[in-house]
């Protein structure tokens, strides 16, 4: 897998403007806490220059897999699929990683809880995940309740987070004819199925929201940005209910959070350290963070963070 990347990896020059981001991190304290450094374990895996031990998989694993490395990129190397790869090569697994996916592989839940699911009468299904099923199931049945729509509901994992930490799943059988996603990694679980991303569905309905007149600031999840480029949506919901507002760093060169779940159980103190960033820049504009991926929320909801799924619930003018 790794190989199909070499020319991409002789692209890197070793400049080092892929570490512009990580300076306000103090968890940086070694070249392979950078995109650079990950990508010179990735050439001497490839090349049999270095063997794999635990440095080397603590190094590749700690990576969100963002894409924020690349925006700064001149040579525009494609340094997450690189990483995202030589996970691919290694035999070894870190112990938290373990955890997740012997869940995944017992209950098809990598936290090892029991799936939800509800049949509904139409031909639409929404696509829970587990991280959705953990934290905001009953949001997610009062929303739809309040649409007035019969459609199913499945918290099923995607397995996505699976995949990112280098191993494979086996493929989702679903038969509907509209799939419904708030969770990034699902959508690009499932995208065999075009699923339609929540905010997306919920502008095609036209709805109508209540006004708060509060100061909301938009957190793009990385996966939903820099991977789907879906941008608009969210904020065309929030600004129809409150006031808007922007982190200097937004859209496509917002910054990652911490909270991709693969990430946070393995690298808690860097993880947090990230939030907290964010965190606080919204406070410094009296602003409550939004966000549209439920890993983002779960690992934010501490700071007081909300979910989409959660202003909509809660403004819908009925």
């Amino acid at each position: 897998m790794l190989e199909a990347y070499h020319d991409e990896l002789l692209s890197c020059t070793g400049c080092g403007f892929c570490k512009k981001s990580y300076y306000a991190y103090e968890f940086c304290q070694k070249e392979s806490d950078y995109p650079k450094g990950k990508i010179m374990i990735a050439y001497g895996l490839l090349t049999k220059e270095i063997g794999e031990d635990e440095n080397v998989i603590r190094a590749l694993q700690k990576c969100t897999l963002c894409k924020r490395c690349e925006k700064d990129c001149p040579s525009k190397v494609k340094i997450a699929d690189i990483i995202k790869s030589a996970r691919y090569e290694l035999k070894g697994l870190l112990p938290e990683h373990k955890k997740l996916i012997k869940n995944y592989e017992e209950k098809r839940n990598i936290f090892g809880e029991e799936n939800f699911k509800k049949e509904g009468n139409e031909k639409i299904a929404f696509f829970m995940g587990c991280l959705i099923n953990k934290e905001l199931k009953d949001i997610v049945i009062s929303l739809f309740d309040k649409l007035g729509l019969d459609i199913s509901i499945i918290s099923q994992c995607c397995g996505y987070p699976i995949e990112k930490i280098g191993r494979k799943i086996e493929k989702i059988e679903l038969d509907y004819e509209k799939i419904v996603v708030a969770c990034p990694n699902c959508m690009l679980s499932l995208k065999e199925y075009n699923p339609v991303h929540i905010s997306q569905f919920i502008l095609s309905l036209d709805p109508k929201f209540k006004k708060t007149g509060k100061n909301y600031i938009y957190h793009d999840s990385s996966f939903l940005g820099r991977y789907l480029n879906i941008y608009d949506e969210p904020r065309k919901i929030i600004g129809s209910i409150g006031n808007l507002m922007e982190f200097n760093e937004n859209k496509e060169m917002a910054r990652q959070c911490g909270g991709e779940i693969e990430f946070r159980v393995a690298f808690e103190k860097e993880a947090d350290e990230m939030a907290k960033y964010i965190v606080k820049e919204a406070k410094e504009k009296n602003a409550t963070i939004v966000t549209s991926s439920p890993h983002c929320y779960s690992h934010l909801k501490e700071y007081g963070a909300i979910d989409l799924l959660q202003l909509i619930e809660e403004n819908l003018a009925l």
